[in-house]
């Protein structure tokens, strides 16, 4: 399986950038949407989730690690 990985970081960089704008409007104390703030944080979870199931099987530094999954964040904060 080929895995795109300047793909994947361009996606996570633009998600990192979307949560770092709902986490400005909150520090500056505007206006934002608590779905809007799940969201970006789901979107960055999911990537680490990904990222941890990317690895190379001859490369002893780069295995599976998909063992550590980090859970969705839903509206009610759990």
């Amino acid at each position: 399986m080929k895995f795109s990985m300047n793909g994947f970081r361009r996606n996570l960089s633009g998600d990192v950038q979307q949560l770092k704008d709902v986490a400005t409007s909150i520090v500056n104390d505007d206006w934002y949407d608590k779905a809007d703030l799940v969201e970006a944080v789901n979107a960055v979870i999911t990537h680490s989730n990904v990222l941890n199931c990317v690895y190379s099987k001859d490369d002893p530094d780069f295995t599976d690690m998909s063992d550590l999954e980090v859970e969705h964040l839903d509206e009610g904060g759990e």
